[in-house]
């Protein structure tokens, strides 16, 4: 894969070979996407760099920066995404199939290095995770030695590194020991969040926290590098956890957006994650849960006039619909390509149906969740809808064809899907709404299914 790489990185070094004799000098960040799913490429910044990279007809792309700053970058290509650390004046490059996004991507040119060690740290914790679930389901003290020697592992990969790159950057050093051992971290706070609350023994407790003694936080650059921000929110679940707080409780979301307003400084980042926080829990809660409190918290602690008026959008959207009333009629395109209406697709069947975006939940996430209720309830009418108003997403795959529908633009859902939110609405077969807004990630979405069976 990287003999491919070679002529596009030779197209680059001429590019820069012709601006020698001036004083400008620039970093190069491109690729080459086989099977490409969108036609451009996004490049972002945690200091509000952002760029958009279209591809060429030959599905490269580059971009070229003056005055660029050294760090940690996101790049997305339709809804995947992945890192790469771009120092100024690197020519950076990658290759990837979007067939098998992250285990073909390679790197090559300057700094290719370490941003291929970046890579095989994350398909390495993809991998750890396999076997730290099944020691999970032994012994706690058994799972802690497991931990304890991937963790040593780790550290030896970490100080062979430093021995043999002498004059890499300390900032590099950090994101790659926190790629290295950030997802073991976050696997035992997960740990403790499951077991920590019937444990008697505190030692046992002490065992599992023990890292936080090593672990530098309040480094809120990192909040957007998905292992760093993983602990963190890991962390403050299992504080609350510990607090005695249950994660299907208000009070447990309220804990946690205190949290953050407390430990996060910076204001752009802060917003973001009390977002993501408030928007998270609230498509899991329990069917009667409000959130009054925790929307209170939000709007308190929230200093974007945006994201708050997202949130307000959701809560409107929430009241668009009653329960105990009939479902709204809106029309809806079959795979057929003919419009059809939701009424008629639902008539006299006890169904759930999911309005997806893909904007919050990635197709492999809904079609295992989607196709496991399916399995479990087969008496029930499961129904996929796209929400996207443009008609031009591709259906979820992995869920069968038959059960999806794509949302028209002058499709009258969109009248309650003003703020974009996934949304699972359950009816039963007089076409009566037994709950106007849940998840199927919810936590009650299986009782409520049981439920649906009883009418």
């Amino acid at each position: 894969m990287i003999k491919n790489l070679v002529p596009f990185f030779i197209i680059i070094s001429f590019l820069i070979g012709c601006n020698s004799n001036t004083k400008i000098e620039y970093t190069y960040f491109g690729g080459k996407i086989i099977h490409p799913k969108d036609s451009i490429v996004i490049l972002t910044g945690n200091d509000g760099f952002r760029d958009t990279l279209e591809l060429c007809s030959d599905n490269t792309f580059m971009g070229r920066y003056r005055d660029f700053k050294t760090g940690l970058y996101y790049f997305k290509h339709g809804v995947e995404y992945q890192y790469a650390y771009i120092s100024a004046k690197d020519s950076l490059i990658f290759r990837l199939n979007t067939w098998d996004f992250d285990e073909s991507l390679v790197f090559s040119g300057t700094n290719a290095e370490n941003n291929n060690l970046l890579i095989e740290a994350f398909l390495q914790s993809e991998e750890d995770e396999l076997i730290l679930n099944k020691e999970a389901r032994s012994s706690t003290e058994g799972f802690v030695s497991v931990m304890d020697y991937l963790l040593s592992q780790k550290k030896e990969y970490l100080n062979d590194y430093k021995v043999s790159s002498k004059n890499v950057s300390k900032e590099f050093l950090d994101i790659y020991e926190i790629a290295l051992t950030f997802p073991i971290y976050s696997r035992l706070e997960k740990h403790a969040i499951n077991n920590c609350t019937r444990f008697k023994s505190d030692t046992i407790k002490a065992k599992l926290l023990k890292h936080r003694n090593a672990i530098e936080l309040k480094r809120d650059s990192l909040l957007f590098y998905e292992p760093y921000y993983t602990y963190v929110v890991e962390k403050m679940y299992s504080d609350a956890m510990l607090k005695g707080y249950k994660e299907e409780s208000e009070e447990f979301v309220i804990d946690i957006l205190n949290s953050i307003n407390e430990e996060v400084n910076d204001e752009e980042i802060k917003n973001r994650i009390l977002h993501r926080t408030i928007a998270y829990n609230f498509m899991k809660r329990k069917k009667d849960n409000n959130y009054q409190k925790a929307f209170f918290n939000y709007f308190k602690y929230c200093s974007d006039i945006n994201k708050k008026k997202e949130i307000q959008r959701l809560i409107n959207d929430v009241k668009y619909i009653e329960r105990n009333k009939k479902i709204p009629d809106f029309l809806m395109q079959a795979p057929t390509g003919n419009w059809v209406d939701i009424v008629e697709v639902i008539k006299r069947k006890n169904s759930v149906v999911f309005l997806n975006n893909r904007e919050y939940f990635s197709d492999s996430n809904v079609s295992k969740r989607f196709n496991f209720l399916k399995k479990r309830f087969p008496d029930i009418n499961f129904v996929l809808i796209q929400q996207n108003k443009d008609n031009k997403d591709s259906y979820v795959r992995g869920v069968d064809i038959k059960d999806q529908y794509k949302l028209i633009e002058e499709s009258k859902a969109h009248n309650f899907l003003t703020s974009d939110f996934p949304r699972l609405i359950i009816v039963d077969k007089k076409g009566l709404v037994l709950n106007d807004f849940s998840s199927i990630y919810a936590f009650d979405i299986e009782s409520q299914i049981e439920d649906l069976l009883k009418k």
